[in-house]
């Protein structure tokens, strides 16, 4: 950034801690939006197909506003750092309220995907449900199941609301997701909150997006504004941070 860009940005800042005044907020937040739409267009690769870039620059933009609102410049935290968390925890949010299915729903589905076109080549025909669940070593009525779920989850009517914000989600359109229940999704998010409380905010970001949002080192970097090699180091000097801590602890990062 250069240094009158960002003498100007420290100036509303400390103009904005001290009137709040929206005019100055909204500054603020359309001096940090690209930061948005990076994020959005890298998370997108990674998250259910029928979600775009778009959508989920929509959904962390709220994320911005909440950090632009909350964020206080005596921390020492550089804003960029502190935003990136709240924004990828506002996409995190709205995908799950999105989707029906759920990450294990998805990876029940690309599984099936993988396991029909490697049959399909080997063999020369649709295979039958009785083959996948074979193939996948599971009971023929839970792949039934589940099967159905994903089907149900591609029909959305017509005429449906499907607004985020409006009582009724798409989420209430098809059954019961068959992922982790609400309570493991609580359990997930209190151990990441545990395993992480204490770090600095750059490298609470770097387990978020490694361990639960599955981006590999290279995203990771682009999100960070710093190399592939450098994300690497750092998550490396992590590990060993939190092996130290949890040297008497049986803990799993992504449980």
């Amino acid at each position: 950034m250069p240094a009158k860009v960002k003498d100007d940005i420290t100036a509303i800042w400390k103009k904005y801690q001290k009137s709040r005044s929206p005019a100055l907020r909204n500054q603020l937040v359309e001096h940090y939006m690209p930061i948005v739409r990076k994020l959005a267009e890298i998370m997108a690769r990674r998250l259910w197909p029928r979600v775009s870039a778009d959508e989920l620059a929509s959904a962390g933009f709220e994320g911005l506003i909440n950090a632009v609102s909350s964020f206080d410049l005596d921390r020492g935290v550089k804003f960029e750092t502190y935003c990136r968390q709240r924004i990828v925890g506002a996409i995190r949010d709205w995908q799950r309220e999105i989707d029906p299915l759920g990450r294990s729903g998805r990876t029940f589905e690309r599984q099936v995907s993988r396991i029909e076109d490697r049959l399909r080549a080997e063999r020369g025909y649709e295979a039958s449900s009785q083959e996948v669940a074979a193939e996948m070593e599971m009971p023929l009525s839970k792949f039934i199941k589940m099967k159905k779920t994903v089907t149900a989850s591609h029909c959305v009517p017509l005429e449906s609301p499907t607004d985020r914000n409006d009582e009724t989600r798409i989420g209430s359109l098809v059954p019961p997701d068959p992922g982790p229940s609400p309570v493991r999704h609580t359990e997930r998010e209190l151990i990441r909150e545990y395993i992480t409380r204490g770090l600095k905010e750059q490298d609470r970001l770097i387990i978020t997006l490694y361990y639960y949002e599955r981006l590999t080192m290279a995203e990771i970097g682009s999100v960070l504004g710093v190399s592939e090699s450098r994300v690497c180091q750092r998550h490396a000097e992590i590990v060993d941070q939190l092996r130290t801590r949890f040297a008497n602890t049986s803990c799993d990062l992504v449980a």
